[in-house]
């Protein structure tokens, strides 16, 4: 998905979250107002291994294991705030340099502070969420050749979900998520304790 495209379907959900909060139906039954919660998922690397290492012939591995930690404020039916720390993987390389075989990996993680706009519907929860991350891609190799994989960046981190609380103080959750700069997406499954 473009990310033109994520920010204007995440404004579409937050607009509609103001227009929900405005109508004269009535508001969703109140909720615990904390959550903290964790999941694990697939990830993507974006990028090309030439790109990643700057390595001939390079090849990588862009898939692998994510998972998250995080924790979040509910402030009305409609709007919340979250923090937490993404694992978005780590993805193997292999390439020459000057006659030479590299073969390594790069980390990618990110810490995220975001505001989260909520789509209400019974036991189910819409969600879509906007922010900061600070994000590293850092990598190491088993030769002593320099291989340039150390970037750290400050980004726009942003996501798609639904939660569903099957009972008052549980919810299971599924998103999306993408980081711009250093170009991994997720997808991730969990659980949240509400409190």
């Amino acid at each position: 998905m473009k990310r033109s495209t994520a920010i204007v379907f995440l404004t579409a959900i937050t607009a509609a979250s103001g227009v929900c909060a405005q109508m004269s139906m009535p508001p969703p039954a109140p909720q615990l107002p904390f959550y903290i919660g964790g999941g694990a998922g697939q990830g993507h690397l974006n990028r090309s291994a030439n790109d990643l290492t700057g390595l001939n012939n390079a090849t990588l591995s862009d898939n692998d294991t994510t998972w998250t930690i995080r924790g979040g404020w509910r402030f009305s039916p409609y709007f919340g705030v979250e923090m937490g720390y993404y694992d978005l993987g780590r993805y193997d390389f292999h390439g020459t340099t000057n006659g030479v075989n590299v073969n390594g990996s790069a980390k990618a993680e990110s810490v995220y502070i975001s505001l989260v706009g909520i789509i209400p519907i019974n036991t189910v929860d819409l969600y879509g969420r906007l922010g900061w991350a600070h994000s590293k891609l850092s990598g190491n190799a088993n030769a002593t050749l320099p291989v340039n994989v150390n970037e750290r960046q400050d980004e726009a981190t942003y996501a798609l979900g639904a939660r569903w609380t099957f009972v008052p103080h549980w919810g299971v959750f599924g998103e999306w998520v993408k980081n711009d700069r250093i170009r991994v997406d997720a997808f991730m499954g969990g659980i949240d304790v509400r409190f």
